[in-house]
């Protein structure tokens, strides 16, 4: 599975995960990619797929700033960074994904004012 732009490679993340394919997952990342999500951090790419199948993810890339080789792509609950590799594939290098909240766990973590 090769991701030929950054904005591909989100898609296939979230493809492998509804799948809950880990190898799938674990192929979309460098080597050496890191994953953040909540309070921590993961710098191996199984263990990063690991994490991930353990959450929610929906791929939202409403901005992709592309340089050379490198992109960033900004999406509601995520900002990723990929890279294009010697094979002109696309991986994770820095997956940074914040948790997705219903409406009623934000109004319980911050409620409205009176």
């Amino acid at each position: 599975m090769a991701a030929a732009s950054p904005e591909e490679l989100e898609t296939l993340l979230e493809d492998a995960l509804l799948l809950h394919d880990d190898a799938a997952v674990a192929a979309l990342f460098e080597d050496r990619g890191v994953l953040v999500a909540g309070a921590g951090c993961v710098r191996n790419r199984h263990r990063a797929a690991e994490v991930l199948l353990q959450r929610d993810y929906v791929a939202s890339a409403h901005l992709v700033t592309v340089v050379r080789d490198i992109a960033v792509v900004f999406g509601d609950h995520t900002v990723n960074v990929s890279c294009r590799g010697p094979d002109r594939s696309w991986r994770l290098a820095v997956a940074i994904v914040m948790p997705l909240t219903t409406s009623a766990e934000a109004t319980r973590r911050h409620p409205p004012a009176d």
